[in-house]
């Protein structure tokens, strides 16, 4: 018993000790814990702190709404057949990410299609990213909404439509008439971007002031320290004609503004001592890559010089050399002349001394097509517009294809249109008879050769600056019944990029003034690539809607040419008369051009002293006209004026021929109101518009261009001499007339002495 008492002693006395260490453990963890717990709790505020941080400098975002006509749908997109397909192309900048996408889509379908069978696939570079089924009886004005998984898009991005359509369970005519979707022209694909953080480099120039691939129109802001000098201006002018380059057909303003910033992207021309607040300046003639001092996504492209001579190689270097740049500044110490052009010899502009290939417009994988519904094949190209085809053929076109052949289809096709006006059709599978010694022994025995040589020629009503060759295979559907001679899926055609236009056989020779050749292609400035032939007549102190004006001009300059303005010279009225071999493009507003009141009895219509003096054009009764082609409209001199008051404001274009030299030609934009000459620049970017801008006296308004002709026609370029007689006699039908009758009589009076003598001696008795 005491031994087991003795134990139970000392089992008592542990477990009093083990309570006693427990809440001595408890009382000194409790401190422990709560500071832990307080660690925690900091660190979580940290991360919420962080994240705070993080949220408070995000890259800034932007929304982007697409249509499906600027991701290369010319109208709605219609799918046919079992299996139809039709795929739009957009691109997202090198310096944007997609954060979040949504497709907005109308569309109507077949009535016939069987629900359960029959959907809709939308794939994201060939990834399915939606699918809609397409029950019965809902089969008009259905509206839709996608989110897109952004984690799909890439720089350069394909969206297909897809539809799977089935109208029986039975054996089908794939394409059969009831099996279509229309998707409505007015869908969107609209997405949100971030940018990415930024990087200054030279070599990613033109980015991120300008992304190859955004198709939007942009407005890219030229920033100068108070009033540029005459040498700045020009290498403005240079480089804008650069970012036109790269800018493309989507378009690019150039907005001036003086000693301040904007928000975003900008370039900006400092010279000699100047300074901008917030930003560095290298010495010397440079082109550095700064940040913006307040907005950290924007950088600006800062181009420098000690004067003139300086800020000029600093902009010819980004014009012509651009590629080799790298770093974040570059210092041009020397520079080689570029170069002189020749006439008609602007790198974008169709070669006129030799025929061209289309695999030199286009490339290889753009004149290939497949499937039975294949896309049309478009070939851009751009010719002078003062190309002379009057009373020829026309140009011709040196046509090569191949197809796949299918000898019981008859009636297929390749049709050739030049500006959606149709031209030729080629029927695929009619005996060819003019088969080359290749396809003879390819398909010997055979007159249905799959490889076709043919000759057409393009009017000469397309000639005019920007065209466009389309072409577009047809191939018939044969119909034999059901499950009976289904067609083959690897149906191919292509344009073999050995075919030839040639333009080599036309002369220059063109009626001014005609604003329609400015509009379109920059013509007659742009007959020398560098714009040497040119002289551009500013104000004496150019406000900044003014040089937004230049600008906007030199960068559709070098879009329509491929080239730099490197040549072109910058005066002001007073140096105007010096610029006699000179093509003349003047600028102005208010009362800030001198030359509006100096030229004032050659221009269409001037202000003066309060009054606006229109000239009115002429009317007779001698009709006048060509026999063939009326590629001149005839418009009689001017007999008077007519002036007129009022408190509205006038935006014009206006051609003319120069006072200076006869066949040079003048253009002179001028606007009321400075701010005005924005309404030119938004219609000269605007692809829907400039179409509009024809004859020599263009008023431009908010929402309309309103066009007239009323100077007198003169003529540029040369011809023969034989020619030139023709075209002179048949412009003037009436001198033909009197040319023929003066003939005649001269022949009479010539004839009239031998034939009295032969009447006489017929006359006299014999003997």
């Amino acid at each position: 018993m005491s031994n087991l008492a003795t134990y139970h002693s000392i089992n008592g006395i542990k477990l009093s000790l083990f309570a006693l260490v427990i809440g001595l453990v408890c009382v000194f963890a409790s401190p422990l814990a709560h500071a832990k717990r307080s660690k925690h709790k900091a660190v979580v505020e940290e991360v919420i702190e962080t994240t705070s941080s993080d949220i408070a400098t995000a890259p800034k975002t932007r929304q982007v709404s697409l249509s499906f006509k600027q991701m290369g749908a010319w109208s709605s997109v219609n799918l046919n057949g079992a299996d139809g397909s039709r795929t739009l192309n957009f691109s997202i900048r090198a310096d944007e990410v997609v954060t979040s996408a949504r497709l907005k889509l109308q569309y109507d379908y077949s009535p016939s299609l069987i629900p359960e069978l029959s959907h809709l696939r939308i794939l994201v570079n060939e990834h399915v990213a939606a699918v809609d089924v397409l029950p019965q009886g809902k089969n008009i004005a259905n509206s839709r909404e996608y989110d897109l998984d952004p984690r799909l898009f890439t720089d350069v991005n394909f969206l297909r439509f897809n539809l799977i359509g089935h109208y029986t369970r039975q054996c089908e005519d794939p394409f059969h008439s009831s099996l279509w979707l229309t998707l409505s022209d007015l869908g969107r694909l609209e997405l949100t971007l971030a940018s990415k953080a930024a990087t200054y480099d030279l070599k990613y120039l033109p980015a991120p002031f300008i992304d190859k691939r955004d198709g939007a129109k942009l407005k890219l802001p030229f920033v100068f320290v108070g009033t540029p000098s005459a040498g700045t201006i020009k290498a403005a002018g240079i480089v804008a004609s650069w970012f036109g380059i790269q800018a493309g057909i989507r378009g690019v303003q150039f907005p001036a503004q003086f000693n301040t910033l904007p928000d975003g992207n900008a370039v900006v021309f400092v010279q000699g001592t100047e300074k901008l607040s917030g930003v560095t300046v290298p010495t010397g003639a440079s082109v550095s890559i700064a940040p913006h001092p307040t907005n950290p996504s924007a950088q600006l492209l800062v181009v420098t010089g000690i004067g003139d001579t300086e800020m000029l190689r600093a902009a010819r270097a980004i014009a012509l050399i651009s590629s080799t740049l790298a770093g974040q500044s570059v210092t041009v110490t020397k520079e080689t002349d570029a170069t002189p052009r020749k006439p008609y010899d602007a790198p974008a502009w169709v070669p006129d001394n030799r025929p061209v290939r289309l695999g030199e417009l286009a490339h290889p994988e753009e004149l290939r097509v497949f499937g039975w519904y294949p896309d049309t094949i478009r070939v851009n190209y751009r010719v002078s517009p003062d190309l002379f085809a009057w009373r020829t053929l026309g140009t011709p076109f040196h046509l090569k294809y191949r197809f796949i052949r299918l000898p019981e289809h008859k009636n297929s096709s390749l049709n050739v249109s030049v500006n959606n006006n149709f031209l030729h059709a080629f029927a695929l599978n009619l005996p060819f008879k003019n088969p080359d010694e290749i396809n003879r022994l390819n398909l010997a025995g055979s007159d249905h050769v799959s490889r076709r040589d043919d000759l057409l020629y393009i009017p000469p009503y397309t000639i005019g600056g920007r065209e466009q060759l389309q072409m577009g295979f047809f191939f018939e559907i044969i119909k034999h019944g059901e499950c009976q001679s289904m067609p083959p899926e690897n149906l191919q055609a292509s344009i073999d990029p050995e075919s030839t236009l040639d333009f080599s056989t036309h002369p220059h020779y063109a009626a001014m003034p005609n604003l329609a050749y400015f509009a379109s292609l920059g013509y007659p400035f742009t007959r020398m690539a560098d714009l040497s032939g040119t002289a551009v007549v500013m104000p004496d102190r150019p406000n900044p809607f003014e040089l937004g004006m230049y600008l906007t001009l030199m960068g559709r300059m070098g879009e329509a040419t491929g080239y730099p303005v490197l040549r072109h010279t910058i005066v002001t009225a007073a140096d105007a008369d010096r610029a006699t071999d000179a093509d003349l493009l003047v600028i102005g507003s208010a009362n800030s051009q001198a030359l509006m009141s100096k030229w004032a009895d050659k221009l269409p219509v001037v202000p003066i002293n309060g009054e606006r003096r229109v000239r009115e054009p002429d009317a007779t009764w001698m009709p006048s006209y060509r026999w063939e082609e009326k590629d001149v409209q005839f418009t009689p001199q001017p007999k008077g004026d007519l002036n007129l008051t009022g408190n509205g404001y006038l935006t014009t274009i206006m051609a003319f021929e120069s006072p200076l030299k006869s066949e040079k030609s003048v253009v002179m934009i001028h606007a009321d109101k400075a701010a005005d000459l924005q309404k030119v620049s938004d219609v000269l970017t605007d692809p829907e518009r400039v179409g509009q801008i024809k004859g020599d006296l263009v008023v431009v308004d908010d929402k309309t261009v309103n066009h007239t002709k009323v100077s007198a026609t003169y003529y540029v370029g040369s011809l023969s001499r034989w020619q030139r007689l023709q075209w002179l006699l048949e412009d003037h039908p009436v001198w033909v007339g009197i040319l023929a009758a003066l003939v005649c009589l001269l022949a009479a009076i010539a004839a009239y002495r031998p034939v009295r003598l032969l009447l006489v001696q017929y006359a006299k008795p014999k003997a």
